[in-house]
């Protein structure tokens, strides 16, 4: 990228400095990782809630940084290098971040996919279905980033505003033309994709999850509404008809909408269900005709993912057989009812599933389909929304037959502690203590799941999904809950098959 004059780039990104700024100074690029500084960048100190960047501003000032963007005062030690001030430092990040790489969002469909639920499968269907349809897709979201045939790995599923907009623009460069992206709450309140055109926006629904960091049910919706409330009356919010929370974003946007469910008032709707674990149909009542769609993805809560991303299609102006197409090309989402197979005469699902909503719901589709018992191994992070636990301990009593208590990604916090709270809302259900176990060991309890499996049952492995790694107090690890379920089954003498993600 070609240097640009500091105040030149704030200006043009509608950044107002609370003072001034050296008209000779010069920016090479746009960090907030002061490990990431080269010569010449200018490095943005983002105040957090356990750290503030400005106690890094030393080290991205000795990789050369020429300015340090800021919203406090600057330290007595600062030295020479410039230190500006602005009101609100995350906004301004992300909106000079953006007109540092060129406004890329302009040159290309963004489909931002915002829920508790089901994001990840959305955004995969979306990028599946652009394709379908001869466009150049590009997906962002919580199990990697990809684009003109590579696969990156996310770090969190909606990228800080300065690795946000340098994706996007490679994906300009690949010359992709829709990008599914997903858009977390976390993201919306901290600016991340603060300045991006998002021509369509898709609502899925809400539950239980991130409280700790929002404060309440009403702040996390708020969080969610505000992608909407920066629609223009052009643009396409894809709504649950089914879902009162549909109805109140509905008025909280100016741009067309287009609602998707079972109700009879659907733009999409779905009609003919039907679902085993080997996928599932129905019929779209689409504004283009009826579509039948297939898909490898079992459950009837992926079928209204199929009908949100339907709608999404129909916004960029996809047509019935492409939609169907795409749909029926997706043959798995990672960590999402994702099966291992190694020939057993029984389902092995990893799934995401980490609030008590989605867990009920991963039980409750797994149970519909599921000839004999259903068992389940699970547990709950650490640092995290501590008020869930009881709940995801009560689900997984009066919904399993079997449940296997476990360490999730502990963090800091003490497992055992961690396990008590989950332990106490399996005690709320009459008779479920004696069909739980607890091994705090997760490699061990999905071993134990899997041995305790007989023909025609079912084990879900939730909480992880995707995840590679587990994070403990001290170290994080390798761990792969589809790669252990595969050992365990090895070991059981299973192997003539395959894993579903080998």
């Amino acid at each position: 990228m070609t240097p640009r004059p500091l105040d030149e780039l704030l200006a043009s990104a509608g950044v107002a400095p609370l003072g001034l700024v050296p008209a000779s100074l010069l920016v090479h690029g746009v960090r907030v990782d002061s490990r990431r500084v080269e010569p010449g960048d200018v490095f943005f100190a983002l105040r957090g809630a356990r750290d503030d960047g400005a106690r890094h501003a030393p080290d991205a000032i000795g990789r050369g940084a020429a300015a340090i963007v800021a919203d406090t005062e600057a330290p007595a030690t600062l030295g020479r290098v410039p230190w500006i001030r602005v009101p609100d430092a995350r906004p301004a990040m992300a909106l000079v971040a953006r007109e540092w790489w060129g406004r890329p969002d302009e040159s290309m469909t963004l489909v931002g996919v915002t829920g508790t639920k089901g994001k990840t499968t959305v955004a995969h269907l979306v990028e599946s279905i652009a394709r379908a349809g001869g466009r150049n897709p590009g997906r962002i979201g919580t199990v990697g980033h990809a684009f003109g045939g590579v696969e990156v790995e996310a770090a969190r599923t909606t990228p800080e505003a300065t690795d946000l907009y340098e994706l996007l623009a490679s994906m300009r460069g690949a010359g992709v033309e829709i990008v599914a992206m997903e858009v977390s709450s976390h993201a919306l309140s901290l600016h991340r994709v603060a300045g991006a055109r998002f021509a369509i926006a898709a609502f899925l629904n809400l539950g239980r999850d991130h409280l700790d960091f929002h404060g309440s049910a009403e702040a996390y919706f708020d969080a969610k509404a505000s992608l909407f409330e920066r629609l223009g009356p052009r643009d396409t919010a894809v709504l649950p008809e089914d879902d009162p929370l549909g109805a109140r974003l509905a008025d909280r946007t100016r741009a067309r909408i287009l609602t998707f469910g079972r109700g009879p008032g659907a733009g999409i709707r779905l009609t003919a269900e039907t679902s085993t674990l080997a996928g599932s149909t129905a019929m779209l009542s689409t504004p283009s005709g009826m579509v039948e769609i297939r898909t490898p993805l079992p459950g009837r809560f992926n079928l209204l993912n199929a009908a949100a991303s339907a709608a999404c299609g129909i916004a960029f102006g996809a047509g019935a057989d492409t939609i169907a197409r795409g749909i029926g090309s997706l043959a798995r989402v990672p960590g999402r009812l994702d099966p291992v197979i190694s020939g057993q005469p029984f389902a092995v699902l990893v799934d995401y599933a980490h609030t008590e909503e989605s867990l009920a719901a991963v039980l409750d589709t797994v149970r519909e389909l599921t000839s004999r018992r259903l068992l389940v191994v699970f547990g709950c992070g650490g640092d995290r929304d501590r008020g869930k636990r009881f709940g995801m301990g009560r689900v997984a009593a009066s919904k399993a037959d079997r449940v296997v208590l476990t360490s999730d990604n502990p963090r800091s916090e003490d497992p055992q502690t961690i396990l008590a709270g989950i332990e106490a809302g399996i005690r709320s259900v009459p008779g479920a203590a004696e069909r739980c176990a607890t091994i705090g060991d997760r490699a061990q309890a999905i071993a134990l799941a899997v041995a305790e499996a007989r023909d025609g049952d079912a084990v879900v492995i939730a909480g992880k999904g995707h995840e590679t790694t587990q994070t403990l107090a001290d170290r994080v690890i390798p761990f792969d809950d589809r790669s252990v379920a595969a050992q365990a089954l090895a070991a059981m003498g299973f192997g003539g098959g395959s894993r579903a993600d080998a």
